[in-house]
């Protein structure tokens, strides 16, 4: 595979004295050198802190991402859907999307989508060799690593994959030993930041000489989510929020370098039941929780502009909306990437339990007589505020926030807007939004009708962008 990104040359064999101090790392990329992270494995995290941290973090680092327009992101495992199974290597034209990016060489990497994470940085091994007593300073060897990440859709694990950047490996050790550095052995691992009870990882440490690291290509490792440590009692959907990072361990009976740990990437699985496109079901993830998605529509798109439109205006100008309102109306969801500008967001919820058909009855009051098949809505109606009546053959009333959102018609916090679209508007973009749903797996909220910022293991920010 072509190297992804652009690096400044090292060169290989730089001068110095075989007990000189550790040269100074000759690349622009975040190192990793002796560095055990801090990681001390304990509990389980608890669901309903842990998401809470998890989207302050996204927040504050502005890592969101906008939600592929089809098919799930990454491969997609084996699931008895005629589905490829997960690969061995992550070649891709994400991959490579997201290694070109500045974030894949932060100490975090980058979560290019729920499914997808990627990494580039640079480790940095200072060799010492004990003469009469003390540690002398031997020679530095360098390489750059490149770490992907893909989710499974139909059990409780990500795919960690790990190699070697062709090209990357340099040996700063001068005139002291050319072989040593060569066949130095380096071990490369997955842990887990929690204990087994909520993550286990399905194999131990690789180990090959540096030498042949340097040509070897991809390997990896499974790392299972445990339902044992969904901790929260109000968690239908079994949530839990891991981590898992790298280890690098080189050192022989000769020369000693520092055991290192990269930073932990989080990851939340689930068991729940209710992911499904047609005949294709997908109860188990895990997904990776370090960025918050969007989902975009076109104003433009021929298929399902009107709806668009409907949000755009809802999202921007929500008073010149229907139903009218006798306050400024406030309608959440609209994405922005300046915070300031950024509404609140929308959080799934069962479109056909209580708080959904709450949202439906709602929606009807404010929706018109369509009278060319009589008024679907009667009694509900309310002709004083509500949505005209149209005599335009084919049309629905549309919705926003979306009738499966806790931010719906029946949200006593937020306001709402129908307006008339024609029905294949409708359908085309109600599918993108469970495709949204799957795609990105947006679990459902369980609300407790008392309103409020919903928050808890289920509760899965989102926002709606219109271009």
């Amino acid at each position: 595979m072509t190297a992804l990104v652009a690096a400044v040359a090292v060169t290989a064999g730089v001068t110095g004295t075989a007990n000189a101090a550790p040269a100074a790392d000759p690349v622009p990329y975040t190192v990793v050198s002796g560095s055990t992270n801090g990681v001390i494995k304990g509990a389980p995290i608890a669901p309903q802190k842990a998401a809470a941290q998890l989207r302050a973090d996204a927040e504050k680092r502005g890592a969101f991402y906008e939600s592929p327009v089809s098919a799930m992101p990454g491969a997609l495992s084996g699931n008895g859907s005629s589905q490829a199974e997960m690969p061995t290597t992550p070649a891709g034209a994400w991959l490579d999307d997201c290694l070109a990016s500045t974030e894949a060489t932060t100490p975090k990497g980058r979560v290019y989508n729920r499914f997808n994470w990627c990494q580039e940085v640079r480790y940095r091994a200072d060799f010492t060799e004990i003469v009469d007593g003390e540690p002398v300073h031997r020679g530095t060897s360098y390489l750059t690593f490149q770490g992907a990440g893909i989710g499974y859709n139909d059990k409780r694990a990500t795919r960690v994959f790990w190699r070697v950047k062709p090209g990357s490996v340099s040996y700063n050790w001068g005139l002291f030993d050319y072989f040593a550095p060569r066949r130095m052995p380096l071990a490369v691992g997955v842990e887990c930041s929690q204990s087994s009870v909520s993550c286990t990882v399905s194999k131990g440490a690789a180990t090959m000489e540096w030498q042949q690291w340097a040509n070897f290509g991809w390997t990896h490792w499974d790392v299972f989510g445990h339902e044992s440590g969904a901790t929260s009692l109000n968690n239908p959907d079994k949530v839990s929020f891991t981590g898992w990072f790298f280890t690098l361990d080189s050192s022989n009976a000769k020369y000693k370098a520092p055991r290192t740990q990269t930073q932990p990437i989080g990851i939340r699985c689930d068991s729940a039941t209710y992911f499904n496109i047609g005949t294709k079901r997908y109860p188990y993830a895990c997904i990776y929780s370090g960025a918050l998605p969007f989902l975009t529509y076109n104003a433009a798109d021929g298929s399902n502009g009107q709806v668009a439109r409907h949000i755009r205006d809802a999202q921007s100008a929500p008073d010149t909306t229907y139903p009218k309102e006798w306050h400024p109306k406030k309608i959440p969801g609209k994405w922005a990437a300046n915070a300031g500008e950024r509404a609140e967001p929308l959080h799934r919820v069962d479109r056909d339990g209580q708080f959904g058909r709450s949202n439906e009855n709602w929606k009807r009051s404010a929706c018109g007589q369509n009278t060319t098949v009589g008024n679907p809505w009667a009694p509900y109606y309310t002709p004083t505020t509500g949505l005209p009546a149209t005599t335009a053959p084919d049309q629905q009333c549309d919705e926003y926030p979306f009738g499966s959102t806790w931010e719906g018609a029946a949200d006593p916090d937020h306001d709402f807007s129908v307006r008339w679209v024609d029905k294949s508007h409708n359908a085309s973009a109600g599918y993108r939004l469970l495709e949204f749903y799957v795609n990105d797996r947006i679990l459902r909220y369980e609300p407790n009708f008392l309103g409020g910022t919903p928050s808890g293991p289920s509760a899965d920010p989102f926002w709606v962008n219109i271009n």
